[in-house]
């Protein structure tokens, strides 16, 4: 009887250890992508993640959106907004929060199919840049070589519930900003659900 024991609690000790090494080396498998990792050997080494199974957070950034191009100027945020959801009908993609900061956006989202990644992407790259500075294939010409996004798009898949918490702080905090918070205040307002929404 009690070999019979000690041989089950072998058995479901070594499910449970193998299930938990297994658990642990996809949470710590590298899924970011983009952005300044694209300077580094490794970053390039390899394709972009992508998840249908988790959300994933997307970042895109441009220096230039600034003064009359900033992301923030009402009728510009505007123009994203209806972008984003424009393109994100199309392709499928749940838009689950948009944080915009002025000089770049956060994105939170859902693929509901990992082929619809690469043209959604494009799309509203192309469709915001050419929507905020009026610049178009035609015009393009006479202005020479401009590159208005500073990196291509950084995009990391989110795993677990605390990332997915975290996620959701680091966005509303960059929305907070967006309304003219300065960064502390609006860590705190977050960190201290003053904010209903947040």
């Amino acid at each position: 009887m009690i070999q019979i024991v000690l041989t089950f609690f072998c058995h479901f000790y070594t499910f449970v250890h193998m299930k938990l090494k297994q658990y642990k080396l996809l949470t710590n498998e590298n899924s970011a992508y983009g952005g300044m990792l694209l300077n580094t050997r490794k970053g390039r080494s390899r394709g972009r993640p992508l998840a249908v199974e988790n959300s994933m957070h997307l970042v895109m950034r441009s220096t230039k959106a600034k003064g009359e191009w900033s992301f923030r100027r009402t009728e510009n945020r505007k123009k994203i907004e209806s972008i984003i959801s424009k393109f994100a009908q199309k392709y499928g993609i749940k838009i689950l929060s948009l944080a915009n900061v002025g000089n770049h956006l956060h994105l939170h989202f859902k693929l509901g199919n990992r082929f619809t990644f690469k043209p959604f992407i494009r799309a509203i790259t192309s469709a915001i840049m050419m929507s905020i500075t009026g610049i178009n294939r035609w015009t393009r010409k006479n202005l020479g070589k401009m590159k208005f996004w500073d990196y291509r798009p950084f995009t990391r898949i989110v795993i677990g519930w605390k990332a997915l918490l975290g996620l959701r702080d680091y966005n509303r905090i960059n929305q907070l900003e967006g309304f003219g918070h300065d960064r502390k205040s609006a860590e705190f307002i977050v960190k201290n659900r003053l904010d209903s929404t947040a």
